[in-house]
């Protein structure tokens, strides 16, 4: 189920359809110097990249044009989340660059039913509308 040292770099991701770069279950990701380039209206969740209960990751001198959240750190929806139990943590984001007309350069807090640890955000810039970093927080439900 874990894949291990998985790099993604110097491409440039045009017009995605959904989750562009979607690391899973991975230990040591790295996603440096990537362009990612998606619609910005009329395609709903064109995120750039979604780390999901992922652990050791470098995101660093990316430039993420979307029309949902450039990076949204995730870690498994309600009981699938609960059941693995593998959060998303050793996350560092650097030196990127932003674009959306609606939502967040970094979002936590959207399918983390697992848990995100230690996320570390620096020299970040945003353009358009975008939001540097949202952490939604929603009442736990019994």
């Amino acid at each position: 189920m874990w894949s291990t040292e998985v790099e993604v770099s110097n491409l440039t991701l045009v017009n995605s359809p959904f989750w562009t770069v979607h690391p899973v279950y991975v230990r040591g990701f790295v996603a440096r110097d990537l362009t990612i380039l998606n619609p910005t209206s009329g395609a709903p969740n064109t995120d750039g990249i979604d780390p999901d209960s992922t652990s050791n990751v470098l995101i660093e001198r990316c430039y993420i044009r979307t029309g949902d959240d450039a990076i949204a750190i995730k870690s498994g929806w309600d009981s699938y989340g609960y059941g693995y139990g593998v959060p998303s943590s050793n996350i560092t984001i650097r030196g990127c660059v932003f674009s959306s007309p609606c939502c967040a350069a970094v979002c936590i807090g959207s399918e983390m039913s697992g848990g995100v640890r230690s996320v570390v955000c620096f020299c970040l810039i945003g353009s358009g509308r975008v939001e540097i970093m949202n952490i939604p927080l929603a009442a736990r439900i019994p």
